[in-house]
């Protein structure tokens, strides 16, 4: 993945580490930073319910 092999260079790392660094803080940032409108809005009870109509 090129975005890898860039972040690789700009950190003085490699694309393997740039990857597995990325991968791990992910669901770390994804659990304490608030959710985006659209994934607030999938959760409630009504979207859910549309959701299954569709």
């Amino acid at each position: 993945m090129t975005t890898f092999q860039l972040l690789g260079i700009q950190f003085g790392v490699s694309e393997t580490t740039a990857n597995d660094t990325f991968n791990y803080w992910f669901p770390v940032l994804r659990d304490l930073l608030p959710s985006s409108l659209l994934e607030q809005v999938k959760k409630t009870p009504v979207t859910t319910k549309l959701l299954k109509n569709c």
